[in-house]
């Protein structure tokens, strides 16, 4: 009679994965993932803040060249107007104050709501009166 070896039920290649890799993988692509999430948040807030400060110092700059068109004379000393846009709302504070008999300041000021904070955007010119 022959005696059966135990070794020769054993396989040499074993194919496969253990739990303990499959959740190494796991927890590395979970932290991969959560890099990814963040640096999408980021973008998506900065994006946003950089859309609203490009459009508040448009504003402002449109406001400035009309008044240096025009005049500072033909302009109220004190002015305040709201702009709204599909995404913030814009409330530009125009001030002029004269210098002398031919020259004025005009400060334009543009000031909006980013992220629950109010951001305030100022220019000012020395214009013809």
């Amino acid at each position: 009679m022959k005696m059966l070896d135990y070794r020769q039920f054993i396989k040499k290649n074993i194919y496969g994965f253990s739990l303990v890799e499959v959740m190494i993988a796991a927890s590395i692509l979970a932290m991969g993932s959560i890099s990814v999430f963040q640096l999408f948040t980021f973008t998506t807030r900065s994006t946003a803040a950089i859309y609203n400060n490009s459009v508040a110092l448009n504003l402002a700059r449109t406001t400035l060249e009309q008044i240096e068109a025009a005049g500072a004379s033909k302009f109220s000393a004190q002015n305040v107007s709201i702009v709204k846009t599909d995404r913030n709302v814009f409330n530009i504070e125009t001030l002029i104050s004269k210098l002398s008999k031919i020259f004025s300041q005009a400060e334009v000021t543009v000031k909006y709501k980013q992220a629950g904070r109010e951001v305030k955007l100022s220019l000012s010119m020395i214009v013809y009166n």
